[in-house]
């Protein structure tokens, strides 16, 4: 597929979803809005910063607005995924599923308000209409050696995974998460639209099992700030047990991340 068409696609298939998320409180299709416009932000961020650094700047920003409001909602559609999971009560997990319904309910309004405001079903024109543009700057990608842009791209995240430990912080490891996702993002593109043959050789199975542990890690992290935010609502017995549960996930997490795991070039 040439990137031109990719791009397009893209686009068309963002606006076709925003249209339905209009209509429909669908989880899935709430995700797929999501990755189609994160696979837009990684084109930005990886490759287009390369052609015009400015406008991939502000190309950046558009799709950073819109997808900030579905992020919270996200995250607790996720938390109520998970509560089977829980080693409780069914009582306790009835009490929690519960209260963060209710939670997701006052998101949802927060969410749904802002996919119907004005500004947001402006940035959606304003994609649309730079995507069928003939002098955008991102269809200008063939001056670029996207071959040497993907190799340095992976070997930067590698060196930057190298360093990281026990020690590190759950907000440098959100931040090398997010990084490896554009990576991934990235090199699909690359794959589908680029691709030599030559520039990169990689593991597909250890990447994928590298962003679920970074995705592990962050989702326990999430789940126990929700928490926080819920513990006046809570016994203290409950709280202490929902709140173990996490923080045993998410220290199981990060020991994997670095036990082991022999995540190379």
């Amino acid at each position: 597929m040439d990137f031109r068409s990719w791009f397009e696609h893209r686009v068309l298939t963002v606006s076709e979803i925003y249209t339905k998320l209009l209509k429909n409180d669908d989880v899935e299709l709430l995700h797929q809005y999501r990755v189609n416009l994160r696979k837009l932000y990684a084109c930005s961020e990886i490759y287009a910063k390369e052609i015009d650094a400015k406008s991939s700047k502000e190309f950046s920003k558009l799709i950073k607005k819109m997808l900030k409001p579905t992020a919270l909602l996200r995250d607790i559609d996720l938390f109520l995924l998970d509560i089977k999971s829980l080693m409780c009560s069914d009582k306790l997990k009835n009490i929690l599923y519960n209260m963060i319904v209710l939670k997701r309910e006052v998101v949802f309004k927060t969410y749904r308000d802002t996919l119907k405001s004005k500004e947001y079903k402006k940035n959606i024109e304003i994609l649309t209409s730079i995507a069928k543009e003939s002098d955008f700057f991102i269809y200008a990608i063939d001056m670029i050696e996207t071959d040497k842009i993907i190799a340095d791209v992976q070997k930067k995240r590698y060196l930057e995974f190298s360093k990281v430990n026990m020690h590190t912080s759950f907000g440098e490891l959100h931040t090398l998460r997010k990084d490896f996702k554009k990576f991934r993002y990235a090199l699909e593109i690359y794959e589908h639209c680029f691709s030599s043959g030559e520039a990169v050789s990689y593991d597909a199975h250890k990447l994928k099992r590298l962003q679920d542990l970074f995705g592990a890690i962050q989702d326990n992290y999430v789940r126990l700030n929700l928490l926080k935010s819920m513990e006046n609502d809570l016994f203290y017995d409950e709280l202490l047990k929902l709140k173990t549960h996490y923080i045993i996930k998410l220290l199981s997490a990060k020991e994997d991340l670095f036990k082991g795991e022999n995540i190379e070039l």
